[in-house]
């Protein structure tokens, strides 16, 4: 696994990290993990197991029954007891959940071994807010995004409004504002920039100019 380069891109909510990711890992057909389904998995297992309150031994007795499968798409299926219950962790409330959950050190702890375990052949994109600092610190190319906050706001409010619902652009810029104070004052595992890792500020850049950008980095690291 030593041989096989990982890509970590982490960076703040909303400045394009999760779009190019997944350009980058159909481009160069490296697998993708979005570390955020993980902190899904136990949000939806601590619904449907009715669990009060984490400790050691119910993390661990979770931890040991989760596979991260890999599949055709190049990401990966998350199976529970050799169930494959990646589908049901897109529900709202398990979102909720999650948010919290990622808080927790001891999960935090216990799941590296299952994102060090999706190091598979070709490669492995890594995406998001401590992949390079804490996850892989010796991924072969760090990158963090950044993006001013208005035109972070204005492109979550133009996703939003191709679902058919109807945003509130403060809103959605007030709560990206405080997303970004909890994610970098947090004491586990702050959102931080990597000291090796390139920043790319995506603010006036299209996805296939940073895309190209990112190409070219990764080619210099393999002469």
């Amino acid at each position: 696994m030593n041989n096989i380069p990982v890509i970590s891109i982490d960076g703040l909510s909303g400045s394009g990290k999760s779009t190019v990711s997944k350009k980058l890992s159909r481009q160069l057909g490296f697998y993708i993990l979005d570390s955020g389904v993980l902190y899904r998995t136990f949000a939806y297992l601590q619904n449907i197991k009715k669990i009060k309150s984490f400790d050691i031994n119910n993390i661990n007795m979770l931890i040991k029954n989760i596979t991260m499968a890999p599949n055709k798409n190049l990401g990966f299926d998350v199976l529970y007891e050799k169930t494959n219950i990646t589908d049901r962790l897109h529900y709202e409330e398990v979102g909720l959940l999650a948010s919290s959950i990622s808080k927790n050190e001891a999960i935090r702890s216990a799941l590296l071994p299952l994102q060090h375990a999706c190091i598979q052949a070709p490669g492995l994109i890594a995406n998001g807010r401590d992949m390079g600092t804490k996850v892989f610190p010796n991924s072969i190319l760090k990158i963090y995004f950044t993006a001013d906050l208005d035109i972070r706001a204005k492109r979550r409010y133009e996703q939003l409004i191709k679902t058919g619902t109807k945003p509130n652009l403060i809103n959605i810029r007030n709560s990206l504002k405080d997303r970004d104070e909890k994610d970098i004052n947090r004491k586990i595992s702050p959102l931080k920039v990597a000291k090796d890792a390139i920043i790319i500020d995506s603010s006036h850049l299209n996805v296939d100019s940073v895309l190209d950008k990112i190409l070219e980095l990764y080619k210099i690291t393999e002469t």
